[in-house]
Order: structure tokens, then C-alpha cells, then sequence
């Protein structure tokens, strides 16, 4: 996502993370607010356009993974017409949990699709241009959101009070039980949220780029945090992603449709 902004401005790419990386590794920078922090100097000095509008433009732009977003309605209705989920009274919600710039995922043909996003934001100034750092998602930031939509937090309301993630909620009483959620992750940054959801019981699926699947594999799958994968990125309708996306939808609906009828309680007869 950000390598794209730098190309569509014409800047070297590789130059840039390897400044990153000084800044990280010589520094102690976190990585989000290096490259966050260094785009903001980009955009003073004219290397790039840093705007709200800019970036959801180039959002629109941004080459998605085969099968995106046809996935998101794609598997809606799979659970409304497979013949073992069909009677199971379960919904979909998807969210975005990124390290990448909200902006530009909000400007993906992906935002229409999902319930809520969490990604890194600027500070904007009245006519719009990026002027400041406002929010960082990194490693275990991401936690956070994970749990702020396991006890049933907006978005706007967690960005606004990220106190309430604090508030102590029962476990029968939170909104999306960890074990009903299925989290996907590309990079070693989603680490310590599968880690969490596949201790609590989810699903924890590892998922790499084409050619990347042995390194990124080994990056995610050591110390065992992942369920299943890593897959390829490919969500079209024959690939093993989807087909392992729909197999997990099945196991969890059938867990699902066993724990509501333990609680069914037959009227008496006469």
C-alpha cells in the first residue's frame, strides 16, 4: 500500500524502506511512525500529495488479491445457502485491522463490504492536507481492536474513548465471542493477535503473497499461531484459501447450531 503511494509519486521505493529500517533498527522507531513520519516530511518538502482526497483516489487505484471483494458478499451468501449452515441463524461481519493508511482502504472497493476499519490516520488540516500523526497501528495495537469489537465497540467510539477498551465485560455478555472469529493475517505485525484468537479458541489463518509463501509462512506459523495456512492470496471460488474459508464457516456453524440446542427447552406436553 504505501510502496503504491511512493510509485504513483515517483519516489525510490526501496530507498525509502531502507530509511525506514535505519530508523527502526538504528533509531528504536516503531515502524508505523517512521513510515508515517517520513511521508509527513515527503509531502513538506513536495515529493508527495498527502490528502485525504489524494489517498482515497489512490485507494481506488490499489490492485486487490484475486477473488477481493467478490470474497465478502461471496461467502454472505454461502452461509445463507449452504445446505448444512442455511438453518444455522448466523451473520457475517468483516473488519479491517491494518497498519496501513485507513484512507486508502477507505478508498478500496473492499470498504463497501466491511463492518468497521482500523488503520493508521493523519491529522488533517482545514483544507485537508496531512499535518500530523494521529494514530498508529502496529503489532499488539491491533489486540486492542480485537478486543474492542469482541465486546462490541465501534470504531468511532474506540478512536474517540480507546479507554473503553478497559471496561470489564462478561465473557457471556461480550458482543463476538473470540471462538466465532476467524482472523486473517499477512505479516509478522498479526502475530500476536492470531496467537490470542487461536488461545481463545478462533481460527488463525496465515495468508502470503505469491512467491512469499515459505518465508512469510515460517514468520507466522513459528510457535504454532497459526490454525490452518499459509495459503496463497487468492480468494476466487476454486482457490484453497476460499475453499478453507468455507470448510472453517461449516466446523463453526455446526458448533454454533450444537450450543443453541442445548438451550432449547421443549414446551410440556398435555
Amino acid at each position: 500500500m504505501i510502496s503504491f503511494l511512493l510509485q504513483k509519486h515517483g519516489v525510490d521505493v526501496p530507498s525509502f524502506w531502507n530509511h525506514i529500517t535505519e530508523m527502526v533498527q538504528g533509531d528504536g522507531w516503531d515502524p508505523a511512525q517512521a513510515y508515517m513520519h517520513e511521508l509527513l516530511n515527503y509531502a513538506q518538502s513536495g515529493k508527495i500529495e498527502l490528502t485525504r482526497e489524494r489517498l482515497r483516489e489512490l485507494g481506488s487505484m490499489l490492485p486487490l488479491y484475486p477473488g477481493i471483494p467478490e470474497l465478502f458478499p461471496g461467502l454472505r451468501k454461502f452461509i445463507k445457502t449452504d445446505s448444512k449452515l442455511k438453518a444455522v441463524p448466523i451473520e457475517l461481519e468483516y473488519y479491517i485491522i491494518s497498519g496501513g493508511l485507513e484512507q486508502m482502504i477507505r478508498g478500496t472497493k473492499v470498504a463497501q463490504h466491511v463492518n468497521g476499519i482500523f488503520g493508521c490516520e493523519f491529522q488533517y488540516d482545514t483544507v485537508g492536507r496531512a499535518s500530523a500523526v494521529k494514530r498508529t497501528i502496529s503489532f499488539t495495537e491491533k489486540t486492542k481492536f480485537v478486543y474492542a469489537i469482541n465486546k462490541g465497540i465501534e470504531p468511532e467510539e474506540i478512536f474517540k474513548n480507546p479507554y473503553l477498551v478497559n471496561d470489564a465485560v462478561k465473557a457471556d455478555e461480550r458482543r463476538i465471542p473470540f471462538e466465532q472469529m476467524i482472523y486473517i493475517g499477512d505479516g509478522p505485525s498479526d502475530i500476536p493477535c492470531m496467537s490470542m484468537i487461536k488461545q481463545h479458541l478462533g481460527e488463525g489463518i496465515g495468508v502470503c503473497e505469491r512467491g512469499q509463501t515459505f518465508q512469510k509462512g515460517y514468520e507466522l506459523a513459528r510457535g504454532g499461531r497459526l490454525s490452518v495456512g499459509p495459503y496463497s492470496a487468492d480468494y476466487r471460488k476454486t482457490s484453497d484459501m476460499r475453499k478453507a474459508l468455507e470448510a472453517i464457516l461449516v466446523a463453526r456453524g455446526a458448533k454454533v447450531d450444537i450450543e443453541l440446542r442445548k438451550h432449547v427447552v421443549e414446551a410440556p406436553k398435555h
